[in-house]
């Protein structure tokens, strides 16, 4: 079904929205006939022109091979177009992947056809093992398995015995 409205916002001319939903919505993303993605909101519009779909709030659960979760963001809000080539969070974006590491940022991007994450925002990370690291900008695999934070690194670690015998 879809629902044609105007939506106008105080003070700018009337966009064209194809469709809205409010309240609560679940939308699944299907590849090859698997579960890749699970996206919950309480606001969801698609632009009629430009195929944009717009959410707010994100949470946004992606599954891997085997059908278990493998990455999970929350954010503000997040924008996506309609074939999820690209999904885009913003504001308080918090990411974790199954194995325990946490990413916080307040920008995200995540680029289907590079299978990449990415921002150019500051950055933490809390690694599984519980060392936080800061930086500037951000680069990963799409389930944050192998990341890297770009510049101006700067953290604590928790556990160097792993590093001390390469120190000796």
């Amino acid at each position: 079904m879809t629902i044609r409205a105007k939506e106008v916002d105080k003070g700018a001319a009337p966009r064209q929205v194809e469709a809205e939903f409010r309240d609560s919505t679940e939308v699944d993303f299907w590849v090859e006939g698997r579960l890749a993605w699970k996206l919950k909101t309480k606001h969801l519009t698609q632009e009629l022109r430009s195929q944009r779909v717009h959410a707010k709030p994100i949470d946004l659960t992606a599954y891997d091979e085997k059908g278990k979760i493998s990455a999970h963001i929350v954010s503000d809000s997040g924008n996506m177009d309609k074939n999820l080539r690209y999904f885009r969070a913003r504001g308080h974006v918090v990411g974790s992947n199954a194995k325990g590491m946490r990413l916080q940022a307040d920008s995200l991007l995540f680029d289907k056809d590079a299978d990449r994450i990415s921002t150019e925002s500051r950055v933490t990370v809390r690694t599984e093992v519980g060392d936080v690291l800061t930086g500037r900008g951000f680069r990963s695999d799409a389930h944050l398995h192998r990341w890297e934070i770009v510049s101006g690194v700067s953290g604590s670690l928790r556990n160097l015995s792993p590093l001390q015998g390469l120190m000796q």
